[in-house]
C-alpha cells in the first residue's frame, strides 16, 4: 500500500525540472472579479495551489503541494502576491495536497488552517498509509511530521474569513474517501479539489467510481450557477465541457472494465486488456505520483465490480 501512494524519486525529479506556473486568474472571471490565483507546473505529477485575495487584504490558500520542493515553489508564488495568509483551506486527505502545511505555517505562524473532520482525522491518524508511504518513497522530500488542520468541521458550513464568504460542502467518497469542496457565492467560483480533473488520468484506487459519478451530478444540482471551476489537478475554466469530460471518463473505464471482467473473468489477462484500452482511449497526462496510475486505477476499478451487487455478467 505504501508504494502506491505519493512522488517517486523519480518522477518528482522530472517534474521538478517542469517549468512551473503562477498566474492571476482575475481575468476569466464573468461574475464580479475576484483575484484568484495558481501555483502549478506541467506534466507528471501536475498539482495546483490557488489563492484567493480577500475584501480584508490578505489571501486564502487552497492545498499546498505534494512535497517539500514544490511547496516552496508555490510558497514562493504566493508570497509574491505581497499579502499576508489568512487561511488555508485543504480539500481532502491525498498528500499531494497537504504535504506542504508545515512550510506554509512556517511562513505564516498562526494562521489556521481548515478542513473536514474527516480529512483531519486521516491525516493525524494516516488511516490510509498516506504519510508513511510518502516518507517511504521519497524521504529527502517529505516531512517527518505532518500538519494537521487545526479547524474542523463536520458536514457542510459557511467561514467567513478576511471578508470573504465562502461556502463548504461534504462531497462523500468519490476520488478520496471524503472530498470538501469551497465556493466563493460572490463571484460563483468553485474549489472542488480532485473531483475534477481537467482532462487528466483520474486515481480510481478508491474504488468508488459509481459515487463519484454521483457527486458530478450532485456539485451541478449544488451550484446550477457556477462560473468558474478551480480543479485539483489541470487548468480552471467553465462548468462545461469539464463536467461532461470527467463523467466521460468514468463511465467509459467503468465500462471497458465491465466489458473485459464479463469476457475473461477477474483476471490478469482481462486486467491488462482494460488497461490497454484506457491508454488508448484516453492518451492523458498521469497527475499523481502513482508510477502507472491506468494499472492502479484497473486494480480499483475490478475490486469495485468485484461486490456482488456490481459484478458484470457475461
Amino acid at each position: 500500500m505504501r508504494s502506491r501512494w505519493i512522488a517517486f524519486l523519480a518522477m518528482t525529479t522530472v517534474a521538478t525540472c517542469a517549468p512551473a506556473i503562477a498566474q492571476d486568474r482575475s481575468s476569466i472571471q464573468t461574475a464580479a472579479p475576484a483575484k484568484t490565483g495558481v501555483w502549478t507546473y506541467a506534466g507528471t505529477g501536475t498539482v495546483n495551489t490557488y489563492w484567493i485575495e480577500t475584501p480584508g487584504g490578505g489571501l486564502v490558500v487552497i492545498d499546498v503541494q505534494r512535497d517539500l520542493v514544490h511547496a516552496a515553489q508555490a510558497l514562493a508564488a504566493v508570497k509574491a502576491v505581497g499579502k499576508p495568509v489568512r487561511a488555508i483551506l485543504i480539500t481532502h486527505a491525498h498528500p499531494d495536497h497537504y504535504t506542504g502545511l508545515g512550510l506554509f505555517r512556517q511562513a505564516f505562524p498562526g494562521v489556521p488552517v481548515y478542513s473536514s473532520r474527516a480529512t483531519a482525522d486521516a491525516i493525524r491518524y494516516d488511516t490510509y498509509g498516506a504519510n508513511a508511504g510518502t516518507q517511504a518513497d521519497a524521504p529527502d522530500i517529505t516531512p517527518r511530521d505532518f500538519v494537521v488542520p487545526g479547524i474542523t468541521f463536520d458536514g457542510d458550513t459557511t467561514l467567513q474569513i478576511d471578508g470573504l464568504t465562502i461556502v463548504a460542502r461534504e462531497l462523500g467518497a468519490g476520488e478520496a474517501p471524503a472530498t470538501t469542496a469551497y465556493y466563493l457565492p460572490s463571484t460563483r467560483e468553485m474549489f472542488p479539489g480532485d473531483a475534477i480533473l481537467n482532462r487528466l488520468h483520474g486515481p480510481l484506487r478508491e474504488a468508488h467510481t459509481g459515487s463519484w459519478l454521483g457527486i458530478l451530478d450532485r456539485i451541478e444540482a449544488m451550484y446550477p450557477n457556477v462560473t468558474i471551476v478551480h480543479p485539483g489537478h489541470g487548468a480552471s475554466g467553465p462548468k462545461e465541457p469539464m463536467f461532461d469530460d470527467e463523467r466521460l471518463y468514468l463511465r467509459t473505464c467503468r465500462a471497458i472494465a465491465a466489458e473485459e471482467i464479463a469476457r475473461g473473468g477477474f483476471t490478469d489477462a482481462a486486467k491488462a486488456a482494460t488497461v490497454r484500452r484506457i491508454k488508448a482511449r484516453f492518451p492523458y497526462t498521469n497527475p499523481t505520483g502513482i508510477k502507472d496510475i491506468v494499472s492502479d486505477s484497473v486494480e480499483g476499478l475490478f475490486r469495485e465490480f468485484s461486490q456482488p451487487s456490481s459484478t458484470p455478467l457475461p
